[in-house]
């Protein structure tokens, strides 16, 4: 950190100007040392979650192999299913609830066959969400090697690099726009940027948690419609800003960003993983 100090210094011969990027350097460092502490021990838990649940659905659905076997009996498999539903998605905790809550054993035990597939596909699912050595096969599959050395050797730096970068640029962008506020030559000016700069702010913030939730963590259903409808998100709010005048610009971004913040929230992103 002293030599990269250094450097700048000798970039920038004037005090004011080296003192500013210094400034913002240490914390960009710190701002992206903090958020991949975060990044990693988010991703240990979330694996220790994934295998916590592997463990609880493996042994829920060999329980339920059993009772079919004629090897156990419905209040044992419904225990193990109160000990797996905190671990369980929405779906699969609605199917548990109906099926602990039906009288009638014939439709029990056709709930019970339904929740069984459930069960598997949640274990292959969840299987596929490793990313251990010990459990990734690597037979002739070069694009899972690929995704698998993405997630554990890239994702660890790139990631906490991407939420650095959207961090300083809203903060960039406050302290831009505080200046603008400052230097306006009336108050009708005033209001007019920092309403722009708090619908700038809630657009990137809207981006993020698009890019976030959607394509970091794999969320995005990849479709024609939700990709078009991305794109235009990403590129009509700049062009009103930037082309247009209008006293009410804000407004039609604001309602563009809602609109979209809808839609991206109801039909663009799966369900939670884990």
């Amino acid at each position: 950190m002293s030599y990269t100090i250094e450097f700048i210094k000798s970039m920038f011969p004037d005090s004011l100007t080296a003192a500013i990027v210094i400034i913002l350097t240490v914390l960009v460092f710190w701002m992206y040392k903090e958020l991949r502490n975060n990044f990693l021990e988010s991703s240990k838990s979330n694996q220790q979650r994934i295998d916590k649940a592997l463990e609880a659905y493996s042994d829920l659905e060999f329980e339920i192999y059993k009772y079919s076997n004629e090897r156990s009996d419905l209040f044992t498999v419904t225990e193990k299913m109160s000990k797996a539903s905190s671990l369980m998605t929405y779906d699969l905790l609605k199917q548990y609830i109906k099926f602990k809550e039906t009288t009638d054993e014939a439709l029990k035990k056709d709930l019970l066959l339904k929740f069984h597939k459930e069960v598997e596909n949640e274990i292959y699912r969840l299987k596929l969400m490793q990313t251990d050595s010990v459990t990734f096969k690597t037979d002739k599959d070069i694009l899972s090697s690929i995704d698998l050395y993405i997630k554990t050797k890239i994702a660890p730096f790139g990631i906490p690099l991407i939420h650095t970068y959207f961090n300083l640029m809203i903060l960039l962008m406050l302290v831009f726009g505080t200046t603008l506020i400052i230097g306006a030559s009336s108050v009708t000016e005033q209001i007019s940027i920092f309403s722009l700069i708090i619908v700038v702010l809630f657009y990137f913030m809207t981006l993020y948690l698009v890019i976030s939730e959607g394509f970091l963590k794999k969320r995005f259903k990849h479709s024609l419609k939700n990709w078009s409808t991305f794109i235009i998100f990403i590129v009509v709010p700049p062009l009103v800003v930037f082309l247009t005048e209008y006293w009410f610009r804000g407004i039609i971004i604001s309602v563009l960003i809602l609109i979209y913040a809808y839609y991206a929230g109801r039909k663009c992103m799966r369900e939670q993983l884990i």
